[in-house]
């Protein structure tokens, strides 16, 4: 666990592999994102949370509930908008999962972040942020915001060689084909995705 915040610490201060690893993951392939504005997009952290369970370094990830938005029932990083009380990104990103999944703020040690990354459909610019805790965390969902935690090993990330098309619902009743992680027999795409995919490709000389 040493080596991967040693070499974490390394290659976050680096420069990251941001849009080429983002898109393959993107699901909306023919949409040129570079052509939407950022400028008025509400600003939100999400948190990639390294710990050892049965002594293999794993992260968390949560499933959204079923409800009315645009990530209903999605797997995502713990995380969400910032608010004014908050001090940074990187705080917003610690007290959303100290609200979603009961993570203790001050016991993470941030190690970096990776690049930002728009997500149209909801008009938010997400910060991904990077951190390790010293235990085996005890998982305290908030049952309004997280329907389960799901908890992955890293080696399940870090295996994969490229991702899987697969057909997923969205909101509006309609199916297509997007770019996914198969993780414990769930899809995993969208924004989430894109944010695995580049820990992926940073990880690749670990």
């Amino acid at each position: 666990m040493n080596a991967l915040r040693t070499y974490l610490l390394e290659k976050l201060s680096q420069e990251l592999p941001g849009k080429k690893a983002h898109i393959e993951a993107i699901p909306y392939r023919k949409i040129d994102y570079g052509t939407f504005s950022i400028a008025n997009a509400r600003k939100s952290g999400v948190l990639i949370l390294f710990y050892l369970k049965e002594n293999e370094p794993h992260i968390v990830l949560i499933q959204r509930p079923i409800y009315e938005g645009a990530h209903s029932g999605q797997i995502a990083l713990p995380g969400g908008k910032i608010e004014e009380t908050d001090q940074d990104i990187v705080h917003t990103a610690l007290r959303e999962a100290n609200e979603e999944v009961g993570i203790i703020m001050e016991d993470v040690e941030v190690v970096g972040k990776l690049t930002d990354m728009f997500i149209p459909v909801s008009n938010f610019l997400v910060t991904p942020v990077v951190g390790f805790i010293d235990y085996t965390p005890t998982f305290i969902p908030n049952k309004r915001e997280v329907a389960e935690v799901i908890e992955l090993k890293l080696a399940h990330l870090t295996i994969v060689e490229e991702l899987t098309m697969n057909k997923v619902k969205l909101t509006n009743g309609l199916t297509m084909k997007v770019p996914t992680f198969e993780f414990n027999q769930k899809n995993v795409w969208g924004a989430t995705a894109v944010i695995l995919n580049e820990l992926r490709w940073v990880l690749r000389e670990l």
